[in-house]
């Protein structure tokens, strides 16, 4: 076969691989498998003077390996302490939510019709109605957080285990034209992953000022509020979604106080959310050389085909195509 048409293969499948991961749910596994495989890469140097060359991915393979055992131990630690502990010998729940429904109801005026529950009573009857009458839904969910859970481990495992494997000395022209497409995906990977760490950066400093300084010095402290920081730290590596998921969080909490630290708490993060979008077009776009149009048109693109996955994907995936355009000199 030609070059030609062996470098055009090697566009096939790369293109294939693209587009088959997200619909065929493989998309968390590959995320979380190429971070991991990223993080080894690049942490191999650093090791390799400590351990020498033969044992430094293992040393790390194996701190990787025990820091997620370990997430995963207290997570599950925590989770039951607070359904355990916490809940019985904290807050009354029921009075609680309650208040909070007194709260926005008194506060809506007459002529608006009422769209929240009088009682905890009452939402928790809502809540019954709602799961039996989509308990086929539910169930598939339950499955799908399984997939979600089992693809992310195999994920981890593979990347573990090709990080691991030594590079072959045989190399065809066809082998090495597959190569060049992971390595230029690498480094569009890699742009993305650190540009949307920054972008977390930000975005948790100034909801940690916001919920360490601005409401103490009015005397209102939120519940859960150290959690919530470290939460919206942690999605906020998702882009556009993530940050959404943490702002949901901080608007329960912020509601459980009153309704007016509601609305306050809502107006700072509407503000945080917009900011994120010129955070995004700024960090993420200068990393790319991207103009903030074109990411956020390939956002709205896959979102539209693929989901909330495929606004995950859109970035990285515009990226590696830019890398590619450049490295035949196209644009």
């Amino acid at each position: 076969m030609s070059d030609t048409y062996l470098k055009g293969i090697s566009y096939l499948l790369m293109f294939l691989f693209m587009t088959l991961t997200i619909p065929l749910n493989l998309f968390p596994g590959f995320i979380a498998g190429f971070l991991a495989y990223e993080v080894i890469i690049s942490l191999t140097p650093w090791f390799e003077r400590l351990v020498g060359s033969s044992r430094a991915r293992w040393v790390i393979v194996i701190l990787i390996a025990t820091f997620v055992i370990i997430v995963m131990i207290l997570g599950i630690i925590s989770l039951v302490s607070f359904m355990t502990s916490d809940i019985q010998h904290g807050i009354d729940i029921t009075a609680e939510t309650n208040r909070i429904f007194s709260d926005i109801n008194s506060s809506i005026p007459d002529y608006f019709p009422s769209f929240l529950p009088e009682s905890a009573e009452e939402l928790k009857a809502q809540l019954f109605a709602l799961v039996e009458s989509n308990m086929t839904i539910i169930r598939n969910m339950g499955r799908s957080f399984f997939h979600f859970f089992m693809t992310i481990f195999i994920g981890l495992i593979i990347s573990a285990v090709i990080s691991l494997n030594q590079p072959s000395n045989r190399s065809t022209y066809f082998t090495q034209q597959l190569l060049e497409r992971l390595h230029y995906f690498s480094q569009a990977f890699r742009k993305i992953v650190f540009a949307q760490i920054k972008v977390s950066l930000v975005n948790t400093l100034l909801t940690s000022i916001m919920i360490l300084v601005i409401l103490p010095m009015f005397g209102v402290h939120l519940p859960l509020g150290k959690t919530l920081i470290i939460a919206t730290f942690i999605f906020g590596l998702l882009p556009i979604i993530g940050n959404l998921i943490s702002n949901f969080m901080m608007l329960i909490s912020a509601l459980s106080i009153s309704l007016t630290v509601g609305g306050i708490m809502l107006l700072y993060l509407i503000l945080i959310h917009k900011l994120e979008y010129f955070l995004n077009a700024e960090i993420i776009g200068s990393r790319i050389n991207t103009k903030s149009w074109e990411l956020l048109l390939a956002m709205l693109i896959f979102e539209a085909s693929f989901g909330l996955e495929g606004l995950v994907a859109a970035p990285i995936y515009y990226a590696y195509l830019k890398t590619e355009l450049r490295a035949r000199d196209l644009i």
